[in-house]
């Protein structure tokens, strides 16, 4: 067993203990999951990306690919990306990992404070952070044009206005004035590689609940019965499996190819086509289970929910299309196929 997967069975452990479909719901009445974020504080997973000087482990891309991807089939509740990766970019920035949970925005362009400042006078309202109103600290990642700097307040400091995303979860909005900071330049990285980060960490994610969308399918299919024989005999129902197949495994081999060459073109090509599973997971898990999935007391809607609120996050689907794109455009008829066969993993400079 590779590092990789022991890393994904002992968070799969930890997750089939702690989450449940009552904490899942609770998620949704703005209930923080303590015990959940408790068992992987515990674990040491909220550190895997930090150095090993601050306490981390110093994990690569593939490892926390693998914890997301095991958080989103479990539709785990809660900030889980946002508190690894804060604890990544709070020791990148040279300042102490934070205990509890963390919540952050990229913003690009913004008028934030300097290197060094300690209070941020007027800061504009951020919308649709995660568990921006109950969370702990709150992290702000912005091109300064002369350096990327990251901004972290405690979220009490900030009036929430409570709202949510399409899975019931919290996305408030944060506002406030003379807000105390500390802000501190990120060397070492661009904007664009952070956000590529996040972005490719949420494809795990989505990865997750898609791959679980489509084995819950298959399991469903193959016990529901109908005019005297499992639905998943039809051929109807088969060919609808086979396109998710189809688009889970697609999706699996495109993300974990971007883990181990986190590019502008991979990450685009995995964001791209992880979307398109996720529209596939979201119809075709809908209709091999009828009414059913739509239920609250099943489980297949607290994924389905979780595709939606997801599969625009750290850049919409036409962003990562747009930039997918671009990296194209201007080649040749002779080097075009070539480029796109190689996947831009070296015909293609790195942005």
């Amino acid at each position: 067993m590779s590092d990789v997967e022991f890393i994904h069975d002992a968070v799969s452990r930890v997750l089939a203990d702690t989450v449940t479909l009552a904490s899942i719901q609770e998620a949704e009445n703005r209930k923080v999951p303590i015990r959940l974020f408790d068992a992987l504080a515990d674990t040491g997973i909220f550190l895997m990306l930090a150095p090993e000087e601050y306490g981390g482990v110093n994990a690569n891309l593939s490892a926390a690919l693998s914890v997301l991807r095991a958080s989103g089939a479990a539709a785990a509740p809660g900030p889980v990306l946002e508190t690894i990766l804060a604890q990544r970019l709070l020791t990148q920035a040279g300042l102490d990992p934070t205990g509890g949970l963390s919540t952050l925005v990229f913003a690009q362009p913004l008028d934030g404070p300097a290197p060094g400042a300690t209070f941020w006078a007027a800061p504009p309202p951020f919308h649709e952070v995660p568990w921006g109103g109950l969370a702990k600290h709150f992290l702000v990642v912005w091109d300064s044009g002369t350096g990327v700097r990251l901004v972290v307040s405690d979220c009490s400091a900030w009036r929430a206005v409570p709202g949510a995303d399409e899975a019931g979860e919290p996305r408030d909005t944060l506002q406030g004035e003379n807000i105390p900071v500390t802000c501190s330049l990120l060397s070492g990285a661009s904007y664009d590689e952070l956000l590529r980060t996040a972005a490719l960490l949420r494809a795990g994610q989505l990865l997750g609940a898609i791959e679980w969308t489509f084995n819950c399918s298959v399991g469903y299919a193959m016990e529901r019965k109908q005019f005297g024989r499992e639905i998943g005999k039809f051929q109807a129902v088969q060919h609808m499996l086979a396109e998710l197949a189809d688009h889970t495994l697609a999706s699996a081999a495109i993300t974990m190819a971007a883990a181990e060459r986190c590019t502008d073109t991979m990450v685009a090509a995995a964001r791209s086509r992880v979307a398109d599973a996720a529209d596939a997971a979201i119809s075709i898990g809908h209709q091999v289970h009828g009414a059913i999935g739509f239920s609250r007391e099943y489980a297949l809607n607290y994924r389905t929910r979780r595709l939606m609120a997801w599969r625009n996050d750290y850049g919409s689907v036409f962003y990562w299309r747009h930039r997918l794109g671009a990296q194209f455009q201007n080649l040749s008829r002779d080097a075009f196929w070539p480029a796109v066969a190689d996947a831009g993993l070296s015909s293609l400079p790195t942005r």
